[in-house]
């Protein structure tokens, strides 16, 4: 490991399974922290101090020209407190972070009206202000799995456990008789994958140079 050496944090199993291959063959060190705020705070204040912190997976389109399975690089995070920027980076997406699954389009849109933002997830608030406070240079890369179109199930995030590992038994039972809300889960699997194999390759082009290196990569998205 060097001094330069990238931590890539993935909240989900799911998510870190994409970026393995590559995180592999770079020699980066990958962890999978778990579903929300506390989880990828702890996988924050524990990384080793040898380079900067990526926080890769996916998240919930919140205006309509971004698209499933896109990959996008984040400058931006809505806080409460205010926008924090990314250090690593001169421009790119915003994405505001919520502590609950954003399901509905209405709902999309009345949090894109309120914070501006393009994406919305369950980690990058808290993973942008950790890294802030300890003094880590940061960047997100953030993959599209739904649309602003799209449902998710209602509870799906507590599916998961502590460490980002999909609970079957649970998820079967609370969609028992629920065979719409079952179509809508698969579909979000599908472009979950799609999503993460362009966050690797994003990862992969963007970070090739040098994880020193200041990053002013534009365009953003990764078909």
């Amino acid at each position: 490991m060097t001094a330069n050496t990238p931590t890539i944090l993935c909240p989900l199993r799911m998510e870190a399974a994409k970026v393995r291959p590559v995180a592999r063959r770079r020699g980066w060190t990958l962890v999978t922290t778990g579903i929300g705020a506390t989880a990828v705070t702890s996988a924050v204040e524990a990384a080793a101090d040898t380079g900067p912190l990526v926080l890769a997976g996916v998240a919930g389109a919140l205006q309509p020209d971004l698209k499933p399975g896109t990959a996008h690089l984040v400058h931006e995070v809505y806080d409460e407190a205010g926008i924090i920027a990314s250090p690593l980076l001169t421009s790119g997406l915003r994405v505001t972070g919520a502590d609950e699954i954003v399901a509905t389009p209405d709902d999309k849109a009345a949090l894109s009206g309120r914070t501006g933002a393009h994406l919305v997830d369950m980690e990058s608030h808290a993973f942008a202000a950790a890294a802030n406070r300890l003094g880590r240079p940061w960047v997100i890369v953030r993959g599209v799995s739904d649309g602003v179109e799209h449902h998710l199930p209602p509870g799906c995030d507590r599916w998961f456990t502590p460490d980002g590992r999909l609970l079957l038994r649970l998820a079967a039972r609370d969609l028992a008789g629920r065979p719409r809300d079952l179509l809508h889960l698969i579909a979000f699997g599908r472009r979950t994958a799609a999503a993460m194999r362009a966050v690797a390759r994003l990862l992969d082009c963007t970070l090739a140079a040098g994880a020193d290196d200041r990053l002013k990569t534009s365009g953003y998205a990764a078909p």
